[in-house]
């Protein structure tokens, strides 16, 4: 019997003008473009639990200091999210080793490239043969040494694992229990990775320095995963999603981390995430649900 492992990993899924369909209690048809976000963590909260999916969140507005959260400090896979710190590896070696970025290193399917152009292709695009050349070029041990440098506890020690210990994770999440144990490789919760967000904007990943290049480069690839606050508020940060089958068995994961800035010039962090999607939805579907879940938050989290 020839078993078969697929693997999918999006860090950004390009939003499709689609009119998508759920079922909910009281409401048959809902449309996830046009619905106006609910407003309230208890409507939120309540809608929720209605859901067949783990959904979970976390957000603070770090101007008024409100913070609203679901599941926020569970472990969850967090798929490409986790590049975030292979790029923050990369901007602190160019500070602290004055590493240069106009180096070139060998990437598959792309050649000789330079750092920069490898950095855009792992968070623009997502790309993995270039996080993981980053990553073996900056060393895995010092990029899985970003959380705690940055006292973020509840990630992962190996926040990012090179690709064939991923796949034995994956594999323990699709035969395990539906709740994630502790620690595994690439796991995190909302609440760390908001936090790494609110370091950022508070000039605190390192120095003050490698904070505002990072923020200018994440700010570079916006990911507007919104529909209702999209041209609004500017959106950046990083997403994920996985799809991962061993027939009949499927796990999928998506999710993603944000920092937005608001007319007045505040920002709000958040990470939103969700696992256990069906087999039947599609990863355009999955955007349009959270998107509409994201927007919900940031209505609740900006009041």
């Amino acid at each position: 019997m020839i078993v078969v492992a697929v693997i999918i990993l999006l860090g950004a899924v390009i939003a499709i003008c689609v009119a998508v369909v759920f079922t909910r209690p009281k409401k048959e048809c809902v449309d996830w473009v046009s619905e106006e976000p609910l407003s309230t963590i208890n409507d939120l909260t309540r809608f929720l639990d209605n859901q067949p999916y783990e959904i979970g969140f976390f957000a603070k507005n770090l101007g008024t200091g409100k913070t609203i959260g679901r599941f926020a400090d569970r472990s969850v896979c967090l798929a490409s999210i986790v590049k975030i710190f292979c790029l923050t590896e990369l901007y602190r070696q160019k500070h602290d080793k004055t590493l240069d970025l106009n180096q070139k290193i060998e990437v598959p399917n792309h050649g000789s490239i330079s750092l920069e152009k490898v950095a855009d292709l792992m968070i623009g695009q997502s790309d993995n043969a270039a996080t993981y050349s980053l990553a073996s070029f900056l060393g895995y041990e010092n990029v899985n040494r970003i959380p705690a440098a940055l006292n973020i506890a509840s990630l992962s020690t190996e926040v990012l694992p090179k690709s064939e210990v991923f796949r034995e994770v994956l594999d323990k999440r699709l035969f395990g229990k539906r709740i994630a144990s502790e620690d595994l490789p690439q796991h995190g919760d909302a609440h760390s990775i908001a936090k790494y967000f609110e370091l950022l904007i508070n000039k605190k990943v390192f120095s003050e320095a490698i904070s505002t290049e990072l923020i200018n480069f994440f700010s570079r690839h916006p990911k507007p995963f919104s529909k209702h606050y999209a041209g609004q508020y500017s959106f950046a940060g990083k997403g994920g999603n996985l799809l991962w089958t061993r027939p009949p068995k499927h796990y999928s994961m998506m999710g993603w981390g944000l920092f937005l800035k608001k007319p007045s010039g505040d920002y709000v962090v958040l990470c939103v995430w969700g696992e256990w999607f069906p087999e039947n939805m599609p990863p355009e579907k999955q955007s349009e649900f959270l998107k509409y879940i994201t927007d919900c938050v940031i209505s609740i989290i900006i009041k």
